[in-house]
């Protein structure tokens, strides 16, 4: 299925078996207002609504019906380009599609090719966080805008994952250039074993370019350079094998998985990041036997000028990392930190803390701002494990809902305990949080405990789906008559409510 679009009009073909299936959406304004022309099998229907609007509800409608394998998924843009303000609002529409409709199956979709036209790399990583690994072959990264480029880190959530084959990465951009090459490179250094190859497809590239990758598969006719990753002597193939007795055994004991295997367990969480560092053989054994760093507190606090990390494991150890950069300089970083040290956590964490700075009280959902990518970056990596993320207690520091729906729904409902908000620091003025969308998810459902802090709630005591909690203390904008008789009956028959503070503004 494919289908190509801009901010006029969108072409769709879905092929299967001997059936071609070729449809057309273009924009059509009239004095009855907007509408779409809508063209298949050689017929023509207008339908009353916004072209991007009939596009995302049949690919929602493909997508989330869906039950056999697709050989190719493709969503991408086409060449010509009318308005590119438009084009960049459409492209976070359908990006938005997708996302929704493949969260919504109850099945991972199973697609061999993917390729998918993006703004931001998250919202590649977000699409193919969400489909089968274990069938993923291919994924195609187009970036249609002149301006964008990518780093290394941006990809490194997209490429992890539990899967059995290795992935070939493609990207289509404009400008191959020195920079571009670079970030390939690192993304070859940190990603190798999990790719066979990364493709760039340019329309200009640097002469310095050409040359420095002369040893690569070049072909100037179609404007591709591709990066071929041999894994003929790959050590991790061989380390499940490795034993003392075995003449392939390293000089280095900490090389061998049984060893590593046997002492990881009584390791401190600061002992294992420092291994890694000692050589690359200790930390492919390292990555290879994923010992569960059984991490207690993980605390990120971001500020306008710089962020800190607190890595708590026992009381004993605590791991303080403090930057003088901004989250604006440092937001794919932080999360790549947190993916890294997290990934193999297979214990319960007793507390996971995201404390917010002052400013960004009006921030809206469609914002391309570093928060908003900070916080889409940290749920493709919770959605990217194997299994979801054991919190105890979960503190969020804001009164963006959007913001909190990045997080709470991704993190292991049976474990989450306790629900904590608060008001951003620094900010006077007082704050309204709506919890509309929150209290609907699994986690708020069997979350024993709801403390919000300095945070006024918006919406009915009632609509608040609060009943399942033993403890709760909330501020609430006002309570009706129907509201006090609500608290009372929950205080006094609900044996699970043991603690009950209600104030209001």
């Amino acid at each position: 299925m494919s289908f190509c679009f801009n901010d006029q009009e969108a072409y769709g073909t879905i092929s299967q078996f001997f059936d071609l299936a070729k449809c057309h959406y273009r924009h059509v304004q009239g004095s009855a207002g907007v509408s779409t022309g809508f063209t298949c099998y050689s017929t023509e229907y207008l339908v009353g609504d916004y072209f991007m609007s009939v596009v995302c509800k049949d690919v929602e409608a493909f997508v989330m019906f869906r039950i056999k394998k697709l050989d190719q998924l493709s969503i991408n843009t086409l060449e010509n380009v009318g308005d590119w303000k438009m084009l960049k609002r459409v492209i976070n529409r359908m990006c938005r599609s997708l996302e929704i409709s493949l969260q919504s199956r109850t099945y991972k979709l199973k697609v061999k090719q993917f390729s998918l036209s993006v703004f931001d790399i998250y919202q590649a990583v977000s699409a193919v966080n969400l489909l089968d690994r274990e069938i993923l072959q291919e994924v195609t990264v187009h970036l249609p805008f002149e301006d964008q480029v990518f780093t290394a880190y941006d990809f490194i959530p997209l490429i992890e994952g539990k899967r059995r084959q290795r992935l070939d990465l493609r990207i289509h951009l404009h400008e191959f250039s020195l920079e571009v090459l670079e970030e390939v490179r690192k993304l070859l250094t940190s990603t190798s074993k999990k790719l066979n190859s990364i493709t760039i497809s340019y329309k200009n590239i640097d002469n310095k370019c050409i040359e420095l990758t002369a040893e690569t598969v070049h072909s100037f006719d179609e404007r591709t350079v591709k990066f071929l990753i041999d894994h003929a002597d790959d050590p991790i193939e061989e380390m499940a094998t490795l034993n003392l007795s075995d003449s392939k055994c390293p000089m280095n004991i900490f090389e061998i998985p049984s060893i590593m295997s046997s002492i990881a367990s009584n390791l401190e969480f600061s002992q294992i990041l420092s291994l890694r560092k000692v050589s690359r053989g200790i930390r492919q054994c390292v990555d290879y036997v994923k010992p569960d760093p059984f991490i207690h507190l993980y605390c990120i606090s971001l500020r306008h000028s710089f962020y800190s990390v607190v890595i708590n494991r026992t009381l004993n150890e605590e791991i303080v990392e403090r930057h003088k950069r901004s989250l604006e300089q440092e937001a794919v970083q932080i999360v790549n930190d947190f993916h890294l040290n997290t990934r193999h956590q297979k214990s319960c964490m007793d507390n996971l803390l995201i404390d917010m700075f002052e400013g960004n009280k009006n921030l809206e959902e469609e914002d391309n701002s570093a928060l908003s990518k900070f916080f889409k970056g940290m749920r493709d990596v919770l959605t990217s494990r194997a299994s979801p993320l054991k919190v105890k207690e979960l503190t969020l520091a804001t009164h963006l809902q959007w913001l909190m729906m990045d997080i709470v729904p991704y993190i292991d409902a049976e474990s989450l305990e306790e629900i904590v908000l608060m008001k951003m620091k620094n900010i006077d003025e007082e704050c309204t949080i709506n919890l509309d969308e929150i209290s609907k998810t699994e986690q708020w459902i069997k979350a024993k405990k709801l403390r919000i802090e300095e945070l006024t709630v918006r919406m009915s005591i009632q609509d608040m789906n609060i009943l399942n909690f033993g403890w709760i203390r909330i501020i609430v904008e006002t309570m009706s008559q129907e509201d006090i008789t609500y608290c009372r009956k929950a205080s006094c028959f609900d044996y699970k409510l043991i603690c009950f503070e209600c104030c209001f503004t």
